[in-house]
């Protein structure tokens, strides 16, 4: 991702992290660095005790395991004592473990603590909540990358598009199963997000129509010497983060005899292959307006680490 972002404001970041060199790691890089106003807490309890309700602060970030009060805990009493304060959680482990949780608190952004650490991510991040300039691709790249534009309208050919959009990336840098990621991300936002189709009926779907310039799923792609990143986005705006959440949860959460819950979902799978085989994914809401994923997979440096949550809604 890209630190070349607009001029921020004052905002304010509070950090709150159990362990001193990480939680002293992070505020050192967001005041010295990128110019935030940083306050830091050690645990939940402190946060709300001595920072909170005493400064004013635009974004709490959080360390999930921590004593005295987990990063949950936290952020649920931050959404109802301070509804305005953007929320993220931080964490070193493996995101699909919280997805359960995230979806019980509302948490829509896990950020993960990767080897090297990835402070870019962390400042794209970060920024786009404060602003919630959230759509769009070009945040994660500089101006003079190569970038390509699309409009998608016909169900018929699915397949032709995602081999112009692949196509455009060099070849050396595509990952496997790119193909089949995009398929299910532009099927998705044809036939769910505009057409309003039924998941269950599949087999009934026309595909031989062509949507009008209104209802066009717009693609974006881009590449640098890091990574790539590809941007699908509908006019529909009928996803919702806790649907997304709902669906995710199903594919890791297991049964009695310890099969995925969601095995024979015929609906939300498509986000679980991309969290699977994408590096990120960023799933963007404007609920009634707009619905916009993206993927980026890194082609240079590589971020040893789990893969983290981005759920925008606005």
């Amino acid at each position: 991702m890209n630190g070349g972002l607009p001029n921020k404001k004052n905002w304010t970041i509070l950090v709150v992290d159990d362990e001193e060199e990480m939680r002293s790691l992070i505020a050192d890089f967001l005041s010295d660095d990128e110019g935030y106003t940083v306050l830091t807490a050690q645990h939940g309890r402190d946060a709300l005790d001595n920072v909170l309700g005493k400064h004013k602060v635009d974004l709490v970030l959080s360390d999930i395991n921590m004593p005295v009060m987990r990063g949950f805990e936290l952020l649920n009493e931050v959404r109802r004592l301070y509804p305005e304060i953007k929320r993220v959680l931080i964490t070193a482990y493996n995101v699909e473990d919280y997805i359960e949780m995230a979806s019980k608190y509302d948490i829509g952004n896990i950020f993960v603590k990767t080897t090297p650490f990835n402070f870019e991510e962390l400042t794209t991040v970060l920024h786009s909540l404060l602003t919630e300039d959230v759509f769009g691709i070009e945040r994660y790249f500089d101006a003079a990358c190569p970038t390509q534009r699309i409009s998608v309208k016909r169900g018929d050919m699915i397949d032709e598009n995602v081999r112009k959009i692949v196509g455009f990336l060099p070849p050396a840098v595509v990952q496997r199963k790119l193909n089949l990621v995009l398929v299910e991300i532009l099927t998705n936002a044809i036939f769910y997000g505009i057409r309003k189709e039924d998941p269950d009926k599949k087999e009934l779907w026309n595909y031989d129509f062509e949507l009008s310039d209104k209802e066009a799923i717009e693609v974006t792609a881009a590449h640098d010497d890091k990574k790539y990143a590809i941007s699908i986005a509908d006019n529909g705006g009928r996803l919702e983060k806790k649907e997304v959440l709902y669906w995710l949860h199903r594919q890791v959460a297991r049964d009695a005899s310890g099969m995925p819950l969601g095995l024979n979902d015929t609906h939300g799978r498509g986000f679980f292959i991309a969290r699977r085989y994408i590096d990120r994914l960023i799933i963007n809401i404007a609920r009634g307006r707009k619905t916009e994923i993206v993927i980026i997979n890194y082609t240079g440096e590589v971020y040893q680490g789990s893969k983290p949550l981005y759920i925008n809604e606005l």
